[in-house]
Parts: structure tokens; C-alpha cells; sequence
């Protein structure tokens, strides 16, 4: 199923991104990718959710599909289709927050995810809502996202402690 999603990321991203601008896009879709990697590298010991591929290998294969693959194309798409309306853009993230989300319930009701430490399905539809605004405030003003990427690192690491003991 992860390995379906990847391809359907591929599909989806030759078909509405905007390859001839993707310069416009890449230090958005650079910064997706480091996101993944920094939760993954911050939880590598205690994972909020852990991904069950079949034919991925494992979890840390998996996730190096969704770095570097499904979440920087998904962030090509929603960047370089995104509405000029604010009604359209609040359409549009509601969107890929609702398409996200449904996906992750497949995984779940499938046994491609599990989830450990108090994270859920809820929270993961939280963290879209907040996700999804981060790459386009990325897009616009990096700065800005940075230090709202830092805040929201820190409440997470509150909400869901890791030890700092190896």
C-alpha cells in the first residue's frame, strides 16, 4: 500500500504539478523532506506511528520513499496549483488535510500503520492542519516558517517526550 502510494505520488504530481516552474517549488519540497527526516531521526527510538511495509523493507525505507518522494511531490502540487482566493486556498488545504488523512485511515484499518505513545488518527489530522499551511508559509516567507517549525517541534517534544538517554 505504501509502495502503491508512491506511485500514485508520481502519477499525480506528472499529471497537476507544475514541472516547468518546479525551481519556484524546490526549496519547499527541500524543506518537506528534512522535516520527515528530523521526526524521524527525533523519534527514531520511540516512534509516534510506525509505517508496516510489505514490499518496502521496513519502516526507514518506507519513510526515505515518503521524504523524498511522496511529501516533496505533494508539496510541488499543492504549491503550484494553489488558489489566489483565500476561500480557495482554505478549499484547497481542507483538501489535501482530507486526502491525507483518509490515507492514513486505509493504513490503519490495512495494519500498514500502528501508532504508539498517545499518538492517534486524531492527532495525525491535527498535525495536517498544520502541516499543510507550513509549506505554503514556507513557500512565501522560509524565515517565518523556520521559526514556527522550531516552536512547533518544541510543543510535540512537550506533548510527546522522548528520553534524551540513548
Amino acid at each position: 500500500m505504501h509502495l502503491a502510494t508512491v506511485v500514485f505520488s508520481i502519477f499525480a504530481a506528472w499529471r497537476w504539478g507544475d514541472w516547468k516552474n518546479w525551481e519556484k517549488y524546490h526549496t519547499t519540497m527541500l524543506y518537506v523532506a528534512v522535516c520527515n527526516l528530523l521526526y524521524n531521526f527525533i523519534y527514531s527510538k520511540h516512534l509516534l506511528w510506525q509505517l508496516k511495509p510489505y514490499l518496502l523493507y521496513s519502516h526507514n525505507v518506507a519513510e526515505l520513499f515518503y521524504s523524498f518522494i511522496v511529501f516533496p511531490l505533494s508539496a510541488l502540487i499543492l504549491l503550484s496549483n494553489y488558489p489566489s482566493s483565500f476561500k480557495g486556498q482554505i478549499l484547497r488545504i481542507v483538501q489535501f488535510v482530507a486526502v491525507y488523512t483518509f490515507m492514513e485511515w486505509l493504513f490503519y484499518l490495512s495494519d500498514k500503520i500502528f501508532y504508539s505513545s498517545g499518538w492517534s488518527i486524531w492527532w495525525s489530522l491535527g498535525w495536517n492542519f498544520i502541516m499543510f499551511p507550513m509549506w505554503m508559509l514556507h513557500h512565501k516567507k522560509p524565515l517565518i516558517a523556520y521559526a514556527a517549525s522550531v516552536i512547533f517541534v518544541m510543543i510535540v517534544l512537550k506533548l510527546f517526550p522522548v528520553p534524551l538517554k540513548p
